[in-house]
């Protein structure tokens, strides 16, 4: 009967040839009641409990269409409060999605968390449900079948890190040091981030951020500092080489993460360890080449002198400039910093950045600043540690 009148429908419209009023048509500017708004959130709510049961169903077809939906819904903020407030407690069914024999509809499940974590409480929820460890398995499961990333997979790890007792949560296992499997799954994931440079569209450029998150905790930082581990070389450095692309994800990512580790001054005698890690904190900050003489590139990292050689132009990105200009000044907190920035020769490259940041009509003055002590204390030879 539905069948005959969905046709019925059709027949209509194509006798008519008019497309059937859009709600905004039939509403117009009307501003919902109080009724109304109650209303239709119960609506929500009657339509997710519906989806939820459907999403069980044997059938693939109903499984998925369900899925579709709720992601839809989790997109929403009125449906991700909807979610959050569900008596009885919704999320472990959405988990659930994640965990289907169908691979398609594992990856809406993960789509439809990803959505959810914009809400704060849905974070943290998920976070303290193990949905963390759970995500990495499921990208690194992804790239050993090399089978297509679900988009929703490093978006989830990211959106779950990004509120403060998500990302304690999501970390909690790291006191395990570097025998315990979240340690060995986040190692993993930087392997995986490296070669997923290499592939169409990148898939796992996000991941960079979610290293941006974690290192902002200690026990974060220290993982990518190799403090808990030294098997699979300096993996702060492997984030960091994002730094050298173009990016725009992994280059925030990169920054942050540098910026965040060099927060912590215990840090800094493993960072000075790699010289590879001063000429990327500058690399998207050279300018033309002819900025730079001979004097300039000698003893420079290799690639930097390379970049300095050929010239660039300092990153449009005011945000990267400043994560960058930070992650210097924290490093300069340190006497071992100062002298390792000084040794590899960074000043040139903040010199003719100095210039290019005054040459706008309305020059950024924070920038200018944090430059001007950064210059100030690397020429500075017995400034004192600063805590």
């Amino acid at each position: 009967r539905r069948v005959e009148r969905m046709n019925s429908i059709d027949e209509e419209l194509e006798c008519t040839n008019e497309a059937p009023p859009s709600l905004e048509e039939v509403v117009g500017d009307v501003e919902p009641t109080v009724e109304e708004v109650e209303a239709l959130k119960d609506l929500e709510k009657m339509a997710l409990k519906d989806l939820l049961h459907i999403s069980g169903c044997p059938s693939i077809l109903m499984r998925m269409s369900a899925t579709i939906c709720i992601a839809g819904l989790c997109s929403s903020e009125n449906g991700r409060k909807g979610i959050c407030q569900m008596k009885p407690d919704a999320i472990p069914r959405l988990i659930g999605l994640t965990e289907d024999e169908h691979e398609g509809l594992r990856a809406h499940g993960f789509s439809a968390l990803a959505n959810l974590c914009e809400n704060e409480e849905a974070a943290v929820r998920l976070a303290e449900q193990g949905v963390g460890l759970k995500t990495m398995g499921q990208i690194l499961d992804v790239v050993k079948r090399k089978s297509r990333m679900p988009e929703g997979c490093p978006k989830l790890l990211v959106n779950m890190t990004r509120v403060d007792l998500g990302r304690k949560a999501v970390l909690e296992g790291l006191s395990d040091g570097a025998t315990g499997p979240l340690s060995q799954h986040i190692t993993d994931l930087v392997d995986a981030f490296e070669a997923s440079r290499e592939k169409p569209g990148d898939p796992l450029a996000w991941l960079a951020l979610f290293f941006e998150n974690i290192s902002q905790e200690r026990e974060g930082a220290k993982l990518l500092c190799n403090l808990h581990s030294g098997k699979h070389g300096f993996l702060l450095l492997r984030v960091a080489k994002g730094l050298a692309g173009t990016n725009s994800d992994r280059q925030l990512g990169a920054a942050g993460a540098v910026k965040n580790c060099c927060f912590y001054p215990e840090m800094h005698e493993h960072i000075v360890q790699h010289d590879e890690m001063a000429a990327l904190m500058v690399l998207p900050l050279v300018g033309p080449s002819d900025g730079y003489d001979d004097e300039d590139k000698d003893d420079m990292y290799p690639g930097l002198a390379m970049k300095c050689r050929v010239g660039g132009k300092p990153s449009e990105s005011d945000e990267l400039r400043k994560m960058l200009y930070e992650a210097i000044l924290l490093l300069c907190r340190t006497r071992i910093g100062r002298d390792f920035l000084r040794k590899k020769k960074i000043y040139p490259v903040l010199r003719e950045v100095h210039k290019f940041e005054n040459s706008f009509q309305v020059p950024i003055e924070e920038h200018i600043e944090a430059l001007e002590i950064i210059v100030e204390q690397t020429i500075l030879l017995d400034e004192p540690d600063v805590d």
